[in-house]
């Protein structure tokens, strides 16, 4: 399967797309197949970014698509098997290829589309912490010579927590970069390497799409992490300022969250909305969640007529990516998903209580 990914891409000669989704380990794998292709071709292709209207006729990706007659589609780090009948209309007049390790919904395989997934591997490394963008990094080494990408691959690793696991791949990276291990954690988010992931994605969480498309470009156009940590580029001086402006805010919610929380069962559930103009509901969802194993937390956040949530528990009694599917079943332009101890999901905005009465109701 990986050997069929690797001739997929040695065979985008042109019209290329490429669809990422917002984080490092996304980013990560985007760039380094925009980088595998512009060697082999000397061009980059054309990247956007998930988003609501990803397959509006109107104005979304899809469109696109079909406007600028798309040879070839690479979608990295996006569980589109949830809901496949989009991917499916691509896949008509372009070949498509599926890059991802979020639990398989449906196996694309059976559609004329590559669906490639460590589900469908036999390897040692769980399929969850074999992060999309290692998996991309394996692929493109059999297309060319990215050795010198390698942290880019290192990006998805620290930022789906993976470094327990991929300890050795890490080590190599730090070998010829040493100041990216300095922090109490080097193969987690405690050390350099950690900060540049929260710069990448606090361009996220500081500007929305505008703010990804910024990070994106800066891991384009850097040669090293170097160039990112010590903000050599000006893109990475922006993402920098959105660093240091996210992470106040984040520190103070930390602080105070209980203030203004609903709180459940002695503790075990927790809602909890955040009212800020930082889409930071992942990292605090994070956060909360490894302080507090043993509490289910539901964090989200309105944006416009929809409301997106993190759900997270730690210490595995709880099925998150289970409870996001059951709790948005049948909700209007609803949808949820993810992996056991962490999972996300996106309703409109006029069914929050109906939401919150579900999860209530499932947990009892």
């Amino acid at each position: 399967m990986i050997d069929k990914a690797a001739n997929f891409i040695k065979n985008c000669k042109e019209k290329t797309a490429i669809i990422y989704d917002i984080d490092g380990d996304s980013i990560g794998s985007a760039v380094l197949i925009a980088k595998t292709i512009e060697r082999l071709f000397n061009y980059v292709p054309k990247a956007f970014i998930i988003s609501h209207d990803l397959f509006s006729n109107e104005k979304g990706i899809f469109k696109k698509i079909n406007d600028n007659k798309i040879n070839n589609v690479i979608i990295v780090d996006i569980a589109i098997d949830e809901e496949p009948k989009y991917i499916l209309e691509i896949a008509k007049k372009s070949n498509v290829l599926i890059i991802d390790h979020h639990q398989i919904h449906n196996d694309l395989n059976k559609f004329n589309i590559l669906h490639v997934n460590p589900f469908f591997l036999k390897t040692d490394i769980e399929p969850f912490k074999y992060c999309t963008s290692k998996l991309t990094y394996d692929i493109c080494c059999k297309v060319t010579d990215i050795e010198d990408l390698d942290w880019l691959a290192g990006l998805g690793i620290i930022n789906d927590y993976c470094g327990e696991q991929w300890k050795e791949f890490l080590d190599r990276i730090y070998k010829k970069y040493p100041s990216l291990k300095k922090g109490k954690e080097p193969y987690s988010f405690d050390s350099n390497f950690g900060l540049i992931d929260h710069m990448i994605t606090a361009g996220y969480y500081y500007a929305g799409l505008r703010g990804c498309k910024i990070a994106y470009d800066t891991c384009l156009e850097a040669e090293s992490p170097l160039d990112i940590l010590e903000a050599r580029i000006p893109k990475a001086r922006i993402l920098k300022k959105f660093h240091i402006e996210v992470q106040e805010e984040i520190n103070s919610i930390i602080e105070n969250w209980k203030n203004y929380a609903e709180i459940y069962d002695n503790e075990q559930l927790i809602f909890l909305e955040l009212k800020t103009k930082f889409a930071i509901k992942s990292p605090i969802s994070t956060i909360l969640s490894i302080r507090n194993p043993s509490y289910t937390f539901i964090i989200f956040r309105k944006v416009g007529d929809f409301i997106n949530v993190s759900l997270r528990r730690n210490d595995g009694k709880i099925d998150c990516g289970k409870l996001a599917v059951d709790a948005t079943k049948n909700l209007k332009n609803a949808g949820g998903g993810g992996h056991s101890p962490a999972a996300g999901a996106s309703i409109m905005a006029k069914d929050l209580e109906v939401f919150k009465k579900r999860i209530l109701e499932l947990l009892a």
